[in-house]
Protein backbone atom coordinates (compact mmCIF):
# COMPACT_ATOMS: atom_id res chain seq x y z
CA UNK A 1 0.00 0.00 0.00
CA UNK A 2 1.33 3.78 -0.44
CA UNK A 3 3.48 5.10 2.96
CA UNK A 4 -0.16 6.77 4.35
CA UNK A 5 -1.61 3.49 5.30
CA UNK A 6 -0.22 3.26 8.93
CA UNK A 7 -1.73 7.47 9.50
CA UNK A 8 -5.18 6.27 8.42
CA UNK A 9 -5.45 3.98 10.67
CA UNK A 10 -3.78 5.50 13.72
CA UNK A 11 -6.44 8.18 13.01
CA UNK A 12 -9.41 5.93 12.53
CA UNK A 13 -8.65 2.78 15.26
CA UNK A 14 -10.41 2.88 18.87
CA UNK A 15 -9.43 3.61 22.30
CA UNK A 16 -7.87 0.57 24.23
CA UNK A 17 -4.79 0.06 25.85
CA UNK A 18 -2.69 -2.63 26.56
CA UNK A 19 -1.90 -2.37 30.27
CA UNK A 20 -5.84 -0.97 30.39
CA UNK A 21 -8.84 -0.06 28.89
CA UNK A 22 -8.56 3.95 29.61
CA UNK A 23 -5.50 5.78 28.90
CA UNK A 24 -6.11 5.49 24.97
CA UNK A 25 -4.89 3.86 22.32
CA UNK A 26 -1.54 3.08 22.27
CA UNK A 27 -0.01 3.02 18.31
CA UNK A 28 3.04 2.83 16.80
CA UNK A 29 3.95 3.33 13.26
CA UNK A 30 7.74 3.08 11.46
CA UNK A 31 9.53 1.73 8.45
CA UNK A 32 10.66 -2.02 7.73
CA UNK A 33 14.09 -3.85 6.86
CA UNK A 34 15.59 -7.14 7.59
CA UNK A 35 15.74 -9.64 10.81
CA UNK A 36 17.45 -12.19 13.11
CA UNK A 37 15.62 -13.19 16.35
CA UNK A 38 15.44 -10.86 19.66
CA UNK A 39 14.98 -10.68 23.76
CA UNK A 40 12.04 -9.73 26.07
CA UNK A 41 9.83 -6.92 25.07
CA UNK A 42 10.04 -3.29 26.10
CA UNK A 43 7.30 -1.49 25.32
CA UNK A 44 3.74 -2.57 25.32
CA UNK A 45 1.55 -1.47 22.17
CA UNK A 46 -2.30 -2.20 20.88
CA UNK A 47 -1.16 -1.88 17.46
CA UNK A 48 1.80 -1.35 15.52
CA UNK A 49 1.88 -0.03 11.95
CA UNK A 50 4.54 -1.03 10.22
CA UNK A 51 4.41 1.17 6.92
CA UNK A 52 7.04 2.03 4.37
CA UNK A 53 8.13 5.65 3.04
CA UNK A 54 10.39 8.36 4.31
CA UNK A 55 9.31 10.92 7.05
CA UNK A 56 7.53 14.07 5.92
CA UNK A 57 5.97 17.70 7.15
CA UNK A 58 2.59 17.10 8.01
CA UNK A 59 1.58 19.84 6.65
CA UNK A 60 1.54 20.09 2.88
CA UNK A 61 3.25 23.05 0.73
CA UNK A 62 2.49 22.57 -2.69
CA UNK A 63 5.14 22.57 -4.97
CA UNK A 64 4.42 24.57 -8.24
CA UNK A 65 4.19 21.49 -10.27
CA UNK A 66 1.92 17.85 -9.08
CA UNK A 67 4.34 15.55 -8.26
CA UNK A 68 4.47 12.44 -10.34
CA UNK A 69 2.78 10.41 -8.02
CA UNK A 70 -0.80 10.78 -7.64
CA UNK A 71 -4.06 8.89 -6.58
CA UNK A 72 -7.67 8.71 -7.92
CA UNK A 73 -9.78 8.66 -4.65
CA UNK A 74 -13.37 7.91 -4.99
CA UNK A 75 -16.12 9.42 -3.04
CA UNK A 76 -16.37 6.02 -0.68
CA UNK A 77 -12.97 7.08 0.17
CA UNK A 78 -12.99 10.59 0.12
CA UNK A 79 -15.68 9.54 3.71
CA UNK A 80 -13.03 7.73 4.86
CA UNK A 81 -10.82 10.67 4.88
CA UNK A 82 -13.79 12.66 6.26
CA UNK A 83 -13.95 10.29 9.32
CA UNK A 84 -10.37 10.18 9.82
CA UNK A 85 -10.22 14.27 10.20
CA UNK A 86 -7.86 14.17 7.13
CA UNK A 87 -10.30 15.39 4.42
CA UNK A 88 -9.82 19.15 4.85
CA UNK A 89 -6.60 19.64 3.82
CA UNK A 90 -7.15 17.18 0.86
CA UNK A 91 -9.45 19.20 -0.64
CA UNK A 92 -7.75 22.40 -0.59
CA UNK A 93 -5.11 21.16 -2.82
CA UNK A 94 -6.50 18.54 -4.79
CA UNK A 95 -8.35 18.57 -8.17
CA UNK A 96 -11.99 17.20 -8.64
CA UNK A 97 -13.32 15.24 -11.79
CA UNK A 98 -16.98 15.58 -12.33
CA UNK A 99 -17.29 13.38 -16.07
CA UNK A 100 -15.66 10.63 -17.12
CA UNK A 101 -14.45 9.15 -20.54
CA UNK A 102 -14.01 5.67 -22.11
CA UNK A 103 -13.11 4.49 -25.38
CA UNK A 104 -11.40 2.44 -27.52
CA UNK A 105 -8.53 2.47 -30.45
CA UNK A 106 -10.30 -0.42 -32.19
CA UNK A 107 -13.73 0.48 -32.54
CA UNK A 108 -16.09 3.71 -31.93
CA UNK A 109 -18.00 2.61 -28.75
CA UNK A 110 -17.31 4.59 -25.64
CA UNK A 111 -19.06 5.49 -22.23
CA UNK A 112 -19.03 9.07 -20.65
CA UNK A 113 -20.21 9.39 -17.49
CA UNK A 114 -21.39 12.03 -15.36
CA UNK A 115 -21.95 12.51 -11.60
CA UNK A 116 -24.93 14.63 -11.78
CA UNK A 117 -27.01 12.01 -13.13
CA UNK A 118 -26.38 10.04 -9.90
CA UNK A 119 -27.18 12.66 -7.76
CA UNK A 120 -23.49 13.15 -6.32
CA UNK A 121 -21.64 16.59 -7.12
CA UNK A 122 -18.13 14.85 -8.04
CA UNK A 123 -17.04 11.10 -9.21
CA UNK A 124 -13.78 11.93 -7.33
CA UNK A 125 -10.67 13.70 -6.73
CA UNK A 126 -6.88 13.35 -7.84
CA UNK A 127 -4.10 14.34 -5.23
CA UNK A 128 -0.63 13.71 -4.63
CA UNK A 129 0.52 10.86 -2.72
CA UNK A 130 2.68 13.05 -0.07
CA UNK A 131 -0.49 15.19 0.08
CA UNK A 132 -2.78 12.56 1.06
CA UNK A 133 0.32 10.88 3.79
CA UNK A 134 1.03 14.50 4.87
CA UNK A 135 -2.97 14.97 5.66
CA UNK A 136 -3.28 11.47 7.53
CA UNK A 137 -0.48 11.98 9.37
CA UNK A 138 -1.64 15.47 10.54
CA UNK A 139 -5.29 13.52 11.33
CA UNK A 140 -3.21 11.01 13.43
CA UNK A 141 -1.43 13.97 15.77
CA UNK A 142 -4.41 15.69 16.14
CA UNK A 143 -6.73 13.17 17.22
CA UNK A 144 -5.88 12.74 20.59
CA UNK A 145 -5.19 9.32 20.73
CA UNK A 146 -1.54 7.72 22.13
CA UNK A 147 -0.19 7.62 18.95
CA UNK A 148 3.59 7.18 18.53
CA UNK A 149 5.55 7.51 15.46
CA UNK A 150 8.87 6.00 15.47
CA UNK A 151 11.18 7.20 12.21
CA UNK A 152 13.65 5.91 10.99
CA UNK A 153 13.18 2.48 12.11
CA UNK A 154 14.21 -0.94 11.33
CA UNK A 155 12.57 -4.22 12.12
CA UNK A 156 15.31 -7.23 12.63
CA UNK A 157 12.49 -9.95 13.82
CA UNK A 158 9.07 -10.67 13.63
CA UNK A 159 7.31 -13.55 16.11
CA UNK A 160 3.84 -14.68 15.89
CA UNK A 161 1.60 -17.09 17.73
CA UNK A 162 0.64 -19.67 15.49
CA UNK A 163 -2.81 -21.47 15.54
CA UNK A 164 -1.98 -24.12 17.05
CA UNK A 165 -0.68 -22.32 20.28
CA UNK A 166 3.14 -22.24 19.77
CA UNK A 167 4.76 -19.39 18.62
CA UNK A 168 7.36 -19.12 15.83
CA UNK A 169 10.25 -16.62 15.13
CA UNK A 170 10.27 -15.51 11.61
CA UNK A 171 13.88 -14.64 9.79
CA UNK A 172 15.25 -13.86 7.16
CA UNK A 173 18.70 -14.10 5.34
CA UNK A 174 19.83 -11.83 2.85
CA UNK A 175 17.83 -11.02 0.66
CA UNK A 176 17.03 -7.91 -2.29
CA UNK A 177 15.73 -4.89 -1.09
CA UNK A 178 12.34 -5.71 -3.44
CA UNK A 179 11.05 -8.16 -0.21
CA UNK A 180 12.87 -10.96 -2.54
CA UNK A 181 15.20 -13.36 -0.73
CA UNK A 182 15.34 -16.47 1.26
CA UNK A 183 13.17 -15.91 3.91
CA UNK A 184 12.17 -19.08 6.64
CA UNK A 185 9.62 -19.94 9.37
CA UNK A 186 11.38 -20.78 12.30
CA UNK A 187 10.69 -22.25 16.11
CA UNK A 188 11.20 -19.99 18.63
CA UNK A 189 10.67 -20.13 22.58
CA UNK A 190 7.27 -18.73 23.67
CA UNK A 191 6.68 -15.60 25.04
CA UNK A 192 4.75 -15.49 28.06
CA UNK A 193 2.82 -12.80 27.34
CA UNK A 194 1.15 -14.09 24.25
CA UNK A 195 1.49 -11.27 22.07
CA UNK A 196 3.40 -10.22 18.96
CA UNK A 197 6.69 -8.99 19.50
CA UNK A 198 9.12 -6.92 16.63
CA UNK A 199 13.08 -6.60 17.39
CA UNK A 200 14.05 -3.49 16.00
CA UNK A 201 17.53 -2.67 15.10
CA UNK A 202 18.35 -0.36 18.17
CA UNK A 203 17.52 -3.49 19.98
CA UNK A 204 14.06 -2.50 21.53
CA UNK A 205 11.42 -5.31 21.50
CA UNK A 206 8.10 -4.14 21.03
CA UNK A 207 5.08 -5.94 21.94
CA UNK A 208 1.98 -5.66 20.70
CA UNK A 209 -1.70 -7.23 20.01
CA UNK A 210 -1.85 -6.85 16.83
CA UNK A 211 0.69 -5.98 14.07
CA UNK A 212 -0.30 -4.21 10.37
CA UNK A 213 1.83 -4.55 8.30
CA UNK A 214 1.06 -1.72 5.78
CA UNK A 215 4.52 -1.90 3.93
CA UNK A 216 3.27 -2.36 0.28
CA UNK A 217 3.77 -5.09 -2.75
CA UNK A 218 7.37 -6.27 -1.71
CA UNK A 219 5.97 -6.71 2.21
CA UNK A 220 8.55 -7.95 4.21
CA UNK A 221 6.59 -8.40 7.32
CA UNK A 222 4.44 -10.54 4.87
CA UNK A 223 7.24 -12.86 4.15
CA UNK A 224 8.76 -12.79 7.68
CA UNK A 225 5.31 -14.11 8.71
CA UNK A 226 5.76 -16.63 5.75
CA UNK A 227 2.33 -15.79 3.80
CA UNK A 228 2.73 -16.94 0.36
CA UNK A 229 1.34 -14.71 -2.62
CA UNK A 230 -0.21 -15.63 -6.14
CA UNK A 231 -0.27 -13.67 -8.95
CA UNK A 232 1.61 -12.95 -12.12
CA UNK A 233 3.54 -10.29 -13.75
CA UNK A 234 1.64 -8.27 -16.73
CA UNK A 235 4.80 -7.78 -18.65
CA UNK A 236 4.07 -4.01 -18.78
CA UNK A 237 5.37 -0.65 -17.50
CA UNK A 238 3.06 1.74 -16.00
CA UNK A 239 4.67 5.05 -17.23
CA UNK A 240 3.78 8.35 -15.23
CA UNK A 241 4.02 12.18 -16.18
CA UNK A 242 2.63 15.51 -15.34
CA UNK A 243 1.66 17.41 -18.50
CA UNK A 244 0.44 20.82 -19.41
CA UNK A 245 -2.81 21.22 -21.86
CA UNK A 246 -3.98 23.48 -23.98
CA UNK A 247 -7.22 24.19 -21.35
CA UNK A 248 -8.19 22.76 -18.46
CA UNK A 249 -10.12 20.16 -17.85
CA UNK A 250 -12.72 18.50 -14.55
CA UNK A 251 -13.13 15.38 -16.81
CA UNK A 252 -10.80 11.76 -16.57
CA UNK A 253 -10.22 10.36 -19.83
CA UNK A 254 -9.03 6.97 -20.77
CA UNK A 255 -8.09 5.20 -24.11
CA UNK A 256 -7.79 1.57 -24.75
CA UNK A 257 -4.70 1.07 -27.47
CA UNK A 258 -3.43 -1.94 -28.33
CA UNK A 259 -0.17 -1.84 -25.98
CA UNK A 260 -2.40 -1.32 -23.14
CA UNK A 261 -5.22 2.19 -21.27
CA UNK A 262 -3.69 5.43 -21.36
CA UNK A 263 -5.41 8.01 -18.98
CA UNK A 264 -5.53 11.98 -18.73
CA UNK A 265 -6.49 13.35 -15.18
CA UNK A 266 -6.74 16.20 -14.05
CA UNK A 267 -4.64 17.77 -11.61
CA UNK A 268 -4.79 21.00 -9.29
CA UNK A 269 -3.55 24.40 -10.71
CA UNK A 270 -4.74 23.45 -13.95
CA UNK A 271 -2.12 20.28 -15.06
CA UNK A 272 -2.86 17.17 -15.67
CA UNK A 273 -1.18 14.07 -15.19
CA UNK A 274 -0.52 10.87 -17.32
CA UNK A 275 -0.67 7.20 -16.43
CA UNK A 276 0.21 4.66 -19.54
CA UNK A 277 0.75 1.02 -19.09
CA UNK A 278 2.78 -0.05 -22.26
CA UNK A 279 5.31 -2.63 -22.97
CA UNK A 280 8.74 -1.91 -21.28
CA UNK A 281 10.17 -0.86 -24.76
CA UNK A 282 7.47 1.98 -25.14
CA UNK A 283 7.72 3.13 -21.55
CA UNK A 284 11.78 3.62 -22.29
CA UNK A 285 11.22 5.68 -25.75
CA UNK A 286 8.17 7.68 -23.95
CA UNK A 287 10.53 8.30 -20.84
CA UNK A 288 13.62 9.47 -23.34
CA UNK A 289 11.49 12.16 -25.19
CA UNK A 290 11.37 15.87 -24.31
CA UNK A 291 8.67 18.06 -22.97
CA UNK A 292 6.67 18.71 -26.98
CA UNK A 293 7.54 15.57 -28.11
CA UNK A 294 5.85 13.35 -25.71
CA UNK A 295 2.54 15.86 -25.86
CA UNK A 296 2.94 15.16 -29.85
CA UNK A 297 2.66 11.18 -28.51
CA UNK A 298 0.36 11.33 -25.84
CA UNK A 299 -2.28 13.57 -28.45
CA UNK A 300 -1.78 11.03 -31.18
CA UNK A 301 -2.77 7.95 -28.85
CA UNK A 302 -5.62 10.17 -27.42
CA UNK A 303 -7.28 12.01 -31.01
CA UNK A 304 -6.15 8.93 -33.53
CA UNK A 305 -9.82 7.83 -34.75
CA UNK A 306 -10.64 4.66 -34.53
CA UNK A 307 -9.02 1.97 -36.47
CA UNK A 308 -11.46 -0.82 -36.36
CA UNK A 309 -12.40 -2.28 -40.12
CA UNK A 310 -15.77 -2.79 -38.56
CA UNK A 311 -17.77 0.32 -37.27
CA UNK A 312 -19.95 -0.48 -34.38
CA UNK A 313 -22.64 2.12 -36.46
CA UNK A 314 -25.01 4.60 -34.42
CA UNK A 315 -23.07 3.25 -31.31
CA UNK A 316 -19.66 5.46 -31.55
CA UNK A 317 -18.07 9.44 -32.71
CA UNK A 318 -18.89 8.36 -35.98
CA UNK A 319 -22.95 7.74 -37.91
CA UNK A 320 -23.61 5.55 -40.52
CA UNK A 321 -26.07 3.06 -42.34
CA UNK A 322 -28.23 0.73 -40.00
CA UNK A 323 -27.25 -2.31 -42.28
CA UNK A 324 -26.91 -5.86 -40.02
CA UNK A 325 -27.30 -6.60 -36.49
CA UNK A 326 -25.12 -4.31 -35.01
CA UNK A 327 -26.38 -1.65 -37.33
CA UNK A 328 -30.24 -2.56 -36.45
CA UNK A 329 -28.84 -2.64 -32.70
CA UNK A 330 -27.32 1.37 -32.59
CA UNK A 331 -30.24 2.73 -34.49
CA UNK A 332 -32.76 0.86 -31.91
CA UNK A 333 -30.58 2.48 -29.35
CA UNK A 334 -31.08 5.70 -30.45
CA UNK A 335 -34.14 5.49 -30.69
CA UNK A 336 -34.99 4.09 -27.60
CA UNK A 337 -32.11 5.46 -25.20
CA UNK A 338 -34.01 8.20 -23.60
CA UNK A 339 -36.70 5.76 -22.37
CA UNK A 340 -34.17 3.49 -21.12
CA UNK A 341 -32.95 6.10 -18.71
CA UNK A 342 -29.88 7.18 -21.97
CA UNK A 343 -27.96 10.07 -21.43
CA UNK A 344 -24.28 10.18 -20.64
CA UNK A 345 -23.39 12.68 -23.55
CA UNK A 346 -21.94 12.18 -26.76
CA UNK A 347 -18.22 11.57 -27.26
CA UNK A 348 -16.20 14.85 -26.65
CA UNK A 349 -11.90 15.08 -27.57
CA UNK A 350 -9.81 15.01 -24.85
CA UNK A 351 -7.80 18.65 -24.40
CA UNK A 352 -4.86 18.74 -26.38
CA UNK A 353 -1.23 18.25 -24.35
CA UNK A 354 1.72 20.13 -24.82
CA UNK A 355 4.05 18.59 -23.15
CA UNK A 356 5.83 17.01 -20.08
CA UNK A 357 6.54 19.38 -16.62
CA UNK A 358 8.26 19.20 -13.63
CA UNK A 359 9.94 15.82 -13.41
CA UNK A 360 10.37 13.96 -16.18
CA UNK A 361 8.35 10.79 -16.96
CA UNK A 362 8.70 7.95 -15.07
CA UNK A 363 7.81 4.67 -15.06
CA UNK A 364 7.38 1.33 -13.04
CA UNK A 365 6.67 -2.68 -13.05
CA UNK A 366 3.27 -3.39 -13.15
CA UNK A 367 1.90 -6.85 -11.61
CA UNK A 368 -0.98 -9.03 -10.10
CA UNK A 369 -0.16 -10.01 -6.14
CA UNK A 370 -2.36 -11.44 -3.83
CA UNK A 371 -1.66 -12.64 -0.58
CA UNK A 372 -2.92 -16.46 0.06
CA UNK A 373 -4.15 -15.04 4.06
CA UNK A 374 -4.51 -11.52 4.68
CA UNK A 375 -4.55 -12.46 8.50
CA UNK A 376 -2.71 -14.64 10.94
CA UNK A 377 -3.05 -14.48 15.01
CA UNK A 378 -1.79 -10.80 16.01
CA UNK A 379 -0.88 -9.99 12.43
CA UNK A 380 -3.47 -8.40 9.37
CA UNK A 381 -1.89 -7.13 6.23
CA UNK A 382 -3.55 -4.42 4.46
CA UNK A 383 -3.33 -2.48 1.35
CA UNK A 384 -0.74 -3.74 -1.16
CA UNK A 385 0.80 -5.71 1.46
CA UNK A 386 -2.54 -7.97 1.10
CA UNK A 387 -3.54 -7.10 -2.92
CA UNK A 388 -1.58 -5.02 -5.37
CA UNK A 389 -3.69 -4.70 -8.72
CA UNK A 390 -3.47 -3.24 -12.40
CA UNK A 391 -3.39 0.57 -12.36
CA UNK A 392 -6.09 0.82 -15.13
CA UNK A 393 -8.47 2.25 -13.00
CA UNK A 394 -7.00 3.73 -10.15
CA UNK A 395 -8.69 1.36 -8.03
CA UNK A 396 -5.31 0.23 -5.36
CA UNK A 397 -5.73 3.18 -3.20
CA UNK A 398 -9.66 2.94 -2.68
CA UNK A 399 -9.11 -0.76 -1.98
CA UNK A 400 -6.39 0.09 0.85
CA UNK A 401 -9.05 2.92 1.68
CA UNK A 402 -11.65 0.22 2.17
CA UNK A 403 -8.93 -2.08 4.17
CA UNK A 404 -8.34 0.60 6.54
CA UNK A 405 -12.04 1.20 7.24
CA UNK A 406 -13.09 -2.47 7.49
CA UNK A 407 -10.10 -3.15 9.65
CA UNK A 408 -10.82 -0.19 12.09
CA UNK A 409 -14.26 -1.35 12.48
CA UNK A 410 -13.55 -4.70 13.26
CA UNK A 411 -11.19 -3.67 16.06
CA UNK A 412 -13.81 -0.99 17.61
CA UNK A 413 -16.05 -3.91 17.73
CA UNK A 414 -13.83 -6.08 19.20
CA UNK A 415 -12.90 -3.64 22.04
CA UNK A 416 -16.54 -2.93 22.56
CA UNK A 417 -17.23 -6.39 22.86
CA UNK A 418 -14.23 -7.26 25.61
CA UNK A 419 -12.72 -9.00 22.96
CA UNK A 420 -8.82 -9.38 22.00
CA UNK A 421 -8.56 -7.38 19.11
CA UNK A 422 -5.59 -9.29 17.97
CA UNK A 423 -7.52 -12.70 17.96
CA UNK A 424 -7.65 -14.84 14.70
CA UNK A 425 -11.29 -15.48 14.56
CA UNK A 426 -12.16 -11.58 15.04
CA UNK A 427 -9.38 -10.81 12.20
CA UNK A 428 -10.69 -13.39 10.14
CA UNK A 429 -14.31 -12.67 10.67
CA UNK A 430 -14.52 -8.96 10.93
CA UNK A 431 -11.81 -8.09 8.33
CA UNK A 432 -10.49 -11.03 6.52
CA UNK A 433 -13.67 -12.49 4.93
CA UNK A 434 -15.08 -8.96 3.75
CA UNK A 435 -12.28 -7.22 2.14
CA UNK A 436 -11.23 -10.91 0.23
CA UNK A 437 -14.86 -10.81 -1.03
CA UNK A 438 -14.67 -7.11 -1.77
CA UNK A 439 -10.95 -7.32 -3.42
CA UNK A 440 -10.97 -10.36 -5.25
CA UNK A 441 -14.34 -9.38 -7.03
CA UNK A 442 -12.33 -5.78 -8.04
CA UNK A 443 -9.02 -8.10 -9.06
CA UNK A 444 -11.73 -10.08 -11.33
CA UNK A 445 -13.42 -7.46 -12.60
CA UNK A 446 -9.95 -5.45 -13.82
CA UNK A 447 -8.23 -8.06 -15.17
CA UNK A 448 -11.24 -9.07 -17.37
CA UNK A 449 -11.71 -5.50 -18.40
CA UNK A 450 -7.70 -5.46 -19.14
CA UNK A 451 -7.79 -8.67 -20.87
CA UNK A 452 -11.32 -8.00 -22.72
CA UNK A 453 -9.07 -4.60 -24.29
CA UNK A 454 -6.30 -6.55 -25.31
CA UNK A 455 -8.36 -8.49 -27.93
CA UNK A 456 -7.46 -6.68 -31.50
CA UNK A 457 -9.50 -9.12 -33.63
CA UNK A 458 -11.74 -6.93 -35.71
CA UNK A 459 -14.88 -8.74 -34.88
CA UNK A 460 -14.21 -9.27 -31.38
CA UNK A 461 -12.99 -5.24 -31.61
CA UNK A 462 -16.15 -4.71 -33.23
CA UNK A 463 -18.62 -6.50 -30.23
CA UNK A 464 -16.68 -5.14 -27.99
CA UNK A 465 -17.69 -1.42 -29.27
CA UNK A 466 -21.00 -2.62 -29.28
CA UNK A 467 -20.58 -3.55 -25.55
CA UNK A 468 -19.49 0.13 -24.70
CA UNK A 469 -22.06 1.68 -26.99
CA UNK A 470 -25.07 -0.22 -24.94
CA UNK A 471 -23.91 0.78 -21.77
CA UNK A 472 -23.38 4.28 -22.65
CA UNK A 473 -26.96 4.17 -24.06
CA UNK A 474 -28.85 2.35 -21.01
CA UNK A 475 -28.88 4.75 -18.04
CA UNK A 476 -28.98 2.54 -15.47
CA UNK A 477 -26.63 0.35 -16.29
CA UNK A 478 -24.09 2.76 -16.95
CA UNK A 479 -24.92 4.53 -13.41
CA UNK A 480 -24.80 1.51 -11.72
CA UNK A 481 -21.31 0.80 -13.05
CA UNK A 482 -20.30 4.37 -12.28
CA UNK A 483 -21.73 4.00 -7.95
CA UNK A 484 -19.72 0.73 -8.10
CA UNK A 485 -16.40 2.67 -9.04
CA UNK A 486 -17.51 5.27 -7.32
CA UNK A 487 -18.70 3.57 -3.38
CA UNK A 488 -18.48 -0.10 -3.99
CA UNK A 489 -14.72 -0.92 -2.30
CA UNK A 490 -14.09 1.29 0.49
Amino acid sequence: MRPFARSILAALLPRTSCASQDVGLRIAGFITGASTSGPTPDECYDVVIVGGGMPQPITFTPPPVPELRVSTVTPGSIAVLQTAGAWEQVAAHSSEFRTMQVWDTCSPGFIRWDAQETGAGRMGVVAENTLLQASLLDAAQRSGKRTEFVWPAEVRALRLPTEDGADRTCSRDGGAADGSGSWGVEAGPRPQHGLAELELADGRVLASRLVVAADGAASRIRSMAGLRTWGWGYGQRGLVATVETAEPSDTAWQRFLPTGPLALLPLRDGFSGIVWSGPPELATALERMGPAEFGAAVNQALRDPPTSPLPILGLGQGAGSSSGPLGFLGAALQRWGPALGGGGGGFQEPPLVTGWAGAAPRSFPLQLKQSGRYVLPRLALVGDAAHAVHPLAGQGVNLGFGDARVLAEALAGAVEAGADPGDAQVLADGYEAPRRRAVLTMVAALDGVKKAFEVQAAPLAALRGAGLGLINAVGPLRNGIMQYAMMGQA
